[in-house]
Formats: C-alpha cells, sequence, structure tokens
C-alpha cells in the first residue's frame, strides 16, 4: 500500500491530499490540537496529532508508527529544514523534495550567494552583520536591505534609511529570523530601490539535470510578502526568459537538486538581473505554473519520489517550454490593508466561494471555521487562468467581485483595488509599486452617499428583516418611512442569507430585500403601516428601471451587529447606541494598551513605573508569523504591566497601563 504523510496543513495539505489520492495513495495528515476544526482532517485517511508542526522528532515518530512510505513536507514550517529532511530518510521514509545536502546549499542565502558568485551569475554587493566596516569598500551606501540568511517569505527583513539606523534594524531582524527560522544570522545587502521580483521554476532530476518551467512575476508585494503573482511576466520576453531559466539551471546542476525548486531573482530597469535566493520546495504560486503549462507540480514531486522521471514533463536537459496561458493568483488574507496590513484572525461565519470557467480556488476553511492567529493569515488562493492577460485579470475581478467571507476582515477589496489600476493593467509596477500607491487602493469601493445611506438606522431594520424574518424582539421600527421611533433589536442567533439592494443612482437611497422580506410582511401582523410601506417600496422599487439591483450577503453577528457585503466591500452595521457606548469607554481608556489582536507576548521592552514618550516602543507582539511592535498611545508613566512574556493573548486584550 502507498502511504503518504503530509506534514502541513491548509490550503497546500488539501492540495498535496487530492492529487496523493487521485494516484492512489491512502494519506494521513499531522495536525496539533489548535488545528481540530481543520477541514484536512475530515478529508484525510488518518490524523497523526503532535504538539507543534514544527516538532520534527514527534513528526517522524508518527509517520514511522504509521507505515509511512513518503512524507511531504508543503512549503513553510519544516519544508526547507535539512536535519528534518535527513532524518526523515534515515528513518527510511521517503522525502518528497530535495536531497538534505542541496538544502544545505541552497537554502543558506549566504552559501547559496558564494554559489552564485562561483558560476557567473550576477549577485548584488553584500557583506556580514560583522564586517560593517566593509560596507563602503564594497560599494553599499544607504538605504541598506537587512536579511535572514536562513529562511523565506519577507521575514526577517528590514530597509534601514541611514548608517544609524542600521544596528536597529539588524537586531530586530536577527530576532525575527531566530523565531522563525531557528538561524539569527543577518547580513547587508545593497538596495535595489524600484525592481522587479521574478522567479524561475525549476525541476530536477536529482542527476544534475532539469528543465526550466518559465517564470512567474511576484512583484506585487506588501512587506516583502507576495500578494499577486502571475505567470508569464508581461516584462520578460523570450530572449531573457532564457538568459534567467540559464542561470536557474546552474543550481540544479551544481547541487543534483531533485525536484521542484524556484530560483529568484531581481531585475532592474535596464533589465540587469541579480540572483535573490532559491527556495528548495514548492512555492505558494505553484498554481500559475501549472495552468500556464498544463502540469501539475504535486503529482510530478510524487512521481519522482516514486522514482520515475514525470511522463507530463519535458526530458531533462530540453529547451525551455514556451507559455501556453496567462494565469493570475491573488492571496486572500485575513489582514486589514486600511490597518497598514494588520492581521485580523477571527471567525469564518459565513463563507463561499466563487466558480466559473478558468477560475481555481484552493483554500483550507470553510463556513463556521476559524483564521488562527497561530498560523498564517491565508485564507484562500483565487487562480483565472485565460488565453490573454486582459482576459486572466478580467476573469479573477469577477471571482473575488463573488468571494463571500463575513465574519473577520480581508483583503479581497484591496485585491480588486489593484487590479482594478491602470498600472497593474498596463503591467507597469515594481516591488515598491502598492506602498507608493496604498493611498488611492485603500479608497473604499461604496461611494461616500451609497455607505450613509446603508449606515442609517432604518436600513439596518430592513437587513434584520430580511435576515430574521418576523423572528424580531420588539415592534418593526419604522423609521424607514419616517414613520414612529420605535427600533428593532435582532435576536442573537447567527444566521446569514443571501439579499439584495436596491440602489437608485440618482438619490442613493437603498433597499433591501429577498425572501426574507416576503416571510416577514406575510407573517407578521405586528406593524401593518410599517409592512405597508415596505410593501409600497418594493413594488415602486420593482417598477422603476433606473433601480440597480446588488447582489449581496448579510450575516448577524451579534445582537447588536450586523455585516452586510455588497460591492465587494464588508460593511459592518452597528447598533447607533452601542457604538456610542464603545467610543465613550475607549476615550475613557485612552492610557490603557491593548494588544492589536490575539497572538502571543513576544518581548516587553519596559517595566512598571518607567516614564515613556508618545510612539514609545513598549511591548511586540507575535501574532500569525509577524512581530507587531505595540507603542505608547500617550506619554506617561507605566502603572501596571498585565502580561509576561510568552503569555497567549485572546484578543484586543488590555497588556499595560498608562497614567500621564
Amino acid at each position: 500500500m502507498k502511504k503518504l504523510v503530509i506534514a502541513n496543513r491548509g490550503e497546500i495539505a488539501r492540495r498535496i491530499l487530492r492529487c496523493a489520492r487521485d494516484r492512489g495513495y491512502t494519506v494521513a495528515v499531522i495536525s496539533t490540537r489548535e488545528d481540530a476544526d481543520a477541514l484536512v482532517r475530515l478529508e484525510a485517511d488518518d490524523v497523526l496529532e503532535v504538539a507543534s508542526f514544527l516538532d520534527a522528532e514527534a513528526i517522524i515518530s508518527a509517520a514511522k508508527k504509521w507505515n509511512a512510505s513518503l512524507l511531504h513536507p508543503g512549503y513553510g514550517f519544516l519544508s526547507e529544514n535539512a536535519d528534518f529532511a535527513e532524518a526523515v530518510e534515515s528513518a527510511s521514509i521517503g522525502f518528497v523534495g530535495p536531497t538534505a545536502e542541496a538544502m544545505r546549499q541552497l537554502g543558506n542565502k549566504e552559501s547559496a550567494k558564494a554559489l552564485a558568485e562561483a558560476n557567473a551569475v550576477p549577485t548584488l554587493e553584500s557583506v556580514r552583520s560583522d564586517a560593517l566596516d566593509e560596507l563602503e569598500a564594497n560599494g553599499i551606501e544607504p538605504p541598506y536591505l537587512v536579511k535572514a540568511a536562513g529562511g523565506g517569505g519577507g521575514r526577517g527583513m528590514r530597509i534601514a534609511e541611514t548608517r544609524d539606523a542600521l544596528d536597529a534594524a539588524l537586531e530586530r531582524a536577527s530576532e525575527e529570523a531566530a523565531a522563525g527560522f531557528s538561524d539569527p544570522t543577518v547580513f547587508v545587502e545593497r538596495f535595489l530601490p524600484s525592481p522587479r521580483h521574478i522567479e524561475i521554476q525549476v525541476f530536477g532530476d536529482g542527476q544534475g539535470k532539469g528543465v526550466v518551467l518559465g517564470e512567474r512575476e511576484c512583484s506585487m508585494q506588501r512587506r516583502y510578502q507576495k500578494v499577486i503573482e502571475e505567470a508569464p511576466s508581461p516584462v520578460v520576453d523570450a530572449p531573457l526568459r532564457t538568459q534567467m531559466g540559464k542561470a536557474a539551471l546552474t543550481f540544479v546542476s551544481k547541487t543534483r537538486y531533485r525536484g521542484a525548486g524556484t530560483v529568484e531573482f531581481l531585475l532592474d530597469d535596464d533589465g540587469q538581473f541579480y540572483f535573490l535566493e532559491v527556495n528548495t520546495r514548492l512555492q505558494v504560486e505553484h498554481p500559475v505554473t501549472e495552468a500556464v503549462y498544463d502540469i501539475d507540480l504535486v503529482g510530478a514531486q510524487l512521481e519522482l519520489a516514486e522514482g520515475k522521471w514525470p511522463a507530463e514533463l519535458p526530458a531533462p536537459g530540453s529547451e525551455p517550454m514556451e507559455p501556453r496561458h496567462w494565469s493570475i493568483e491573488a492571496r486572500v488574507l485575513a489582514e486589514d490593508p486600511r490597518a497598514d496590513f494588520l492581521p485580523t484572525p477571527g471567525p469564518l461565519l459565513r463563507y463561499r466561494e466563487p466558480s466559473g470557467e478558468g477560475v481555481r480556488v484552493d483554500s483550507g476553511v470553510r463556513s463556521g471555521g476559524r483564521v488562527h492567529a497561530q498560523f498564517d493569515s491565508m485564507i484562500a488562493k483565487v487562480i483565472a487562468t485565460a488565453e490573454t492577460r486582459t482576459e486572466a485579470i478580467e476573469r479573477l475581478a469577477t471571482a473575488l467581485a463573488s468571494f463571500v467571507v463575513h465574519g473577520t476582515t480581508t483583503n479581497i477589496p484591496f485585491l480588486q483595488a489593484v487590479l482594478r489600476h491602470p498600472d497593474f493593467r498596463s503591467g507597469d509596477f515594481s516591488t515598491r509599486w502598492i506602498g507608493d500607491n496604498l493611498e488611492e487602493l485603500n479608497r473604499p469601493l461604496l461611494p461616500k452617499r451609497l455607505e450613509a445611506r446603508l449606515s442609517t438606522p432604518g436600513f439596518r431594520e430592513q437587513l434584520s428583516v430580511a435576515l430574521r424574518g418576523p423572528r424580531v424582539i420588539g415592534r418593526f421600527a419604522a423609521r424607514f418611512r419616517g414613520i414612529g421611533n420605535e427600533r428593532a433589536v435582532v435576536g442573537s442567533e447567527r444566521e446569514q442569507r443571501a439579499v439584495e439592494v436596491d440602489v437608485d443612482p440618482v438619490t442613493g437611497r437603498a433597499t433591501i430585500w429577498g425572501d426574507g422580506i416576503a416571510h416577514a410582511l406575510a407573517a407578521s401582523t405586528m406593524n401593518p403601516r410599517f409592512a405597508a410601506a415596505l410593501e409600497d417600496a418594493l413594488d415602486q422599487a420593482r417598477r422603476e428601471p433606473s433601480r440597480v439591483r446588488v447582489e449581496a450577503t448579510a450575516t448577524v453577528i451579534d445582537p447588536s451587529r450586523l455585516e452586510l457585503n455588497v460591492f465587494g466591500e464588508t460593511l459592518r452595521l452597528e447598533d447607533p447606541r452601542a457604538l456610542s457606548h464603545r467610543r465613550i469607554k475607549l476615550a475613557a481608556s485612552d492610557g490603557e494598551v491593548r494588544a492589536p489582536m490575539a497572538g502571543k507576548v513576544l518581548e516587553i521592552r519596559v517595566e512598571e513605573g518607567a516614564v515613556v514618550e508618545e510612539g514609545e516602543l513598549l511591548i511586540v507582539v507575535e501574532s500569525m508569523k509577524m512581530q507587531l511592535e505595540v507603542h505608547a498611545p500617550i506619554a506617561g508613566r507605566v502603572e501596571k504591566l498585565l502580561v509576561t512574556p510568552g503569555e497567549v493573548l485572546d484578543g484586543p486584550d488590555v497588556m499595560a497601563v498608562l497614567v500621564p
């Protein structure tokens, strides 16, 4: 029996599971107690529970007891840990990935860079953190780029604008690298102000030969982490593709690389490329390459692990394949771009994925699930493929517009804004583009006048009726038509329902309706005047061709809050009295220092009794693989510290109290 263990979670675990099942494998997934609600646990043949996805010894022991023949690490966690790969194979379990020796050569950025330089692959000048006196001699001037030697995913990277700021950047990057990759080593590199980020997909046979499977455009980033990727790149022509592919194969031949890997480059305005790093694993964005070349990279990995060269790939040493389609991927994340991309873990009260021609969704969640603070912020990847780039953009935009997520804030409106922007559509952008255009990208999709209409008590009460029918505490409010002054209160049960909104483009007046309203009107005798007024308004809306019907979804969050998803925006409609009470409470507690979100206290920089300035760093919180700095909201004295390093935070807990 072919038995595979997947040492990962979320969408990539489900992706590998589906592929392995198609190839006749019995599949077990590694999981933890914190991830007990994971969808993949229900789909796998078996679940091997461990304390942590980073507990290599426990994972290997569980896989061995289960008699696994192969172990797939996915990406992240232990996927690029050479010691782990070595230990897996020492336990007589096949590791789906490169050898430990190749990982050690390529996984460390410094040794990989040395290999590049020895083989005439262009690189950027750099020095180690213990040799900063060599910066000028190597032509490295501010701003500086500080990078972790190990790991990836944008963690352990900082920009220092001046020489004075360099020491602090080195310290913070080193701490993040140690926490994320168990290696605090960092170095300083010449900073390219506005490059493009291009990566080459390679696949090696383990004997020194391999194939190039084109490039991916990964320049659309925030915080050095990719948000939208595509293949091919709009700026890479055939000659440049050949040059970059040849450079990438250098790493395959020199290390006898086995399986899927990615060689990343920076491309400057003059068309010169520079080696960045090698990822010795499957990439998050691998689906766009699969779509462009009609291949299955996970299937190819499994086939090679069985000792066979994948039948769907060209023979090792073949010329690079030509792109057949255009494919774009958007990462749907639990984060708030309007709050500096702060992660937003929380419940998924309503979750509906898009579908359609050329649309693929890779996800690991479902309605009723949760985005956990202990893991990364990925909800899903939406991939759209077409014959041209323009068609792929349109398909992706349409898919995102119908993606419904209620219960937590996501970056979907932000992704839509990127796709609409003329610069993205023309292909004119760099790794700096998001940062340079953030204010424009974060403008609300809802017109201000319409947002104001949707937020009125009257509209909220319409929405209550549409969602809940006649099950309303008290009497129907009639403010919708200016009749009476009572207020409807939504019950406490969480419900969600597809609704529709009629919008008058001239006045901005909005009317909510759906099957819930009809049911409420038929069943209720509580307020005949309100029922008649609402029925009259709906009849008028149906008769007027100027009305625009917009599909929307709504969810009851709690007795005082509703969520409406319309025009791609999630609008939170809060009871005015509850909102007023919350604002008064917040105003009265300006000295409270709260956690930005659920997570773990990583470091406390002050002591009780210390005098601090407004904006001074107080506490560092780790959440969703990110370090978040919490600063003093006011100048004053630290009266109380209510947390300790390592303490787990459930949400916006009060961590300290300041007094002016």
